[in-house]
């Protein structure tokens, strides 16, 4: 990746993460610099696996201005909905944050519009929802499958609480799914650490290093 391209790529991020947790000032230095806990569950039909259900919680710092923007858009229902939607659209212009390989390593398209989406207020967090749908639905005999999600720059961590946190109840007894989370070395952990949140170059390599990962394998 080439200056000008890393330049834009991280304008385009900067912007896409502002919008979506609506970030301020933290007094932090290091990456990450905002969290998101997730919830997953596999959509199948007829032996396709459809797409993919997921629930997004972010932290309290993170979700501040946006319960403030909630608030007043409570008597202004296309007002909030306006809001929803410019979020969704960050988040679908960066692939959910999600990329899906089958075993062949190809990596399969979704479709262009997410569906049941929607933000609400859950205590002092918020919560988005949606579920994005694949662009053909794959077989599952026969096939492995891998999703890992993760924000490329690593300012945002993501990641499942728990194994429970990903949900297999829609697949059959020919196939297995786990839950990974990822397996990084020191020498990463404080290379991330030692980045500031003010930095002009991202390292777009490094959240690939941090991905949860969802794998899928049927017989």
């Amino acid at each position: 990746m080439n200056k000008t391209e890393a330049k834009r790529r991280m304008k385009k991020t900067s912007k896409i993460l502002t919008a979506l947790l609506a970030l301020f000032a933290l007094n932090v230095s290091a990456h990450p610099h905002a969290f998101i806990s997730m919830k997953i569950k596999l959509l199948v039909q007829d032996n396709h696996l459809t797409g993919f259900s997921t629930k997004w919680l972010l932290d309290e710092p993170s979700s501040a201005t946006i319960l403030y923007d909630l608030k007043i858009s409570e008597k202004d229902p296309k007002a909030k909905q306006k809001l929803i939607d410019e979020i969704m659209g960050n988040v679908v212009s960066e692939h959910y944050f999600s990329y899906l390989y089958d075993k062949q390593g190809n990596k399969i398209k979704y479709s262009a519009k997410p569906v049941n989406y929607g933000l609400k207020a859950i205590g002092s967090h918020v919560m988005y929802y949606f579920d994005f749908m694949l662009s053909k639905p794959q077989l599952l005999k026969d096939n492995r499958f891998v999703l890992e999600t993760y924000d490329p720059s690593y300012y945002v961590a993501m990641a499942y609480d728990n194994k429970k946190a990903v949900d297999f109840s829609a697949i059959s007894a020919d196939c297995q799914g786990e839950m990974l989370d990822p397996n990084v070395d020191d020498k990463t952990r404080q290379y991330a650490a030692s980045l500031d949140k003010s930095q002009r170059e991202a390292d777009f390599s490094l959240g690939a290093q941090f991905a949860q990962k969802v794998i899928l394998q049927c017989k």
